[in-house]
């Protein structure tokens, strides 16, 4: 599929993208988003149940004969300071999801961009100052484009880049060789630079083809 490449609002070019923006599957989108999420919980919470609380050994009071309820321990999940009944634990709340699927959720997120119009393949460019007010003035056509979100996926690391954009609360940079689903999930635009674009297609196909 023939994609214009743009520098700024100019058409520069065109790119010709066979995976890239070819499919798009929800439920495969869904499973990658939950699994991303999940994978970055820690897990560590953690509760005393009764017979882990601190103290509570003596029996607070004679079985029977004083008219109270009958009680064991002052470590009761019913008093204060007891334990908790089933209170989380540490765990592991990770998900596996594999190659191919992984793969086809990242075409389906360019896709449905591409379909609503929110994917734009752009010229690569480097910045050289890493201050955000030459970025925001170098390309300040970019990010008033759309308001909301905005992703760059760049070819290469480029610190420039990352250090100039950091500050903006809008705009997210990842290279192509670190992706990451969930800022392209939730972008209202995304920005693609050429080569990235080029270089994905070719690594998807080879995996789609498997």
């Amino acid at each position: 599929m023939k994609i214009d490449v743009f520098e700024f609002d100019n058409k520069v070019g065109e790119v010709d993208l066979s995976v890239l923006t070819s499919k798009s599957s929800e439920a495969v989108v869904y499973r990658a988003v939950v699994a991303t999420l999940a994978n970055r919980r820690q897990g560590t919470a953690s509760t005393l149940t009764k017979s882990e609380v601190r103290g509570g050994g003596k029996k607070p009071w004679r079985q029977k004969g004083l008219g109270r309820a009958r009680a064991g321990s002052i470590r009761s999940p019913l008093w204060r300071g007891g334990g908790v009944i089933f209170g989380p634990k540490p765990r592991d709340y990770s998900k596996k999801v594999n190659k191919k699927e992984k793969v086809l959720a990242y075409i389906s997120v360019f896709t449905q961009h591409f379909n609503n119009g929110s994917l734009k393949i752009v010229k690569d460019f480097s910045v050289s100052s890493m201050k955000t007010k030459d970025f925001v003035k170098s390309y300040a056509s970019y990010l008033k484009e759309t308001e909301g979100r905005k992703v760059f996926v760049i070819s290469e690391y480029d610190e420039n880049i990352l250090l100039a954009t950091r500050n903006l609360p809008d705009v997210f940079v990842v290279s192509k060789d670190s992706l990451d689903l969930l800022p392209l999930f939730y972008a209202d635009k995304v920005f693609l630079f050429q080569s990235a674009a080029l270089s994905l297609d070719e690594r998807f196909k080879q995996v789609v083809k498997e």
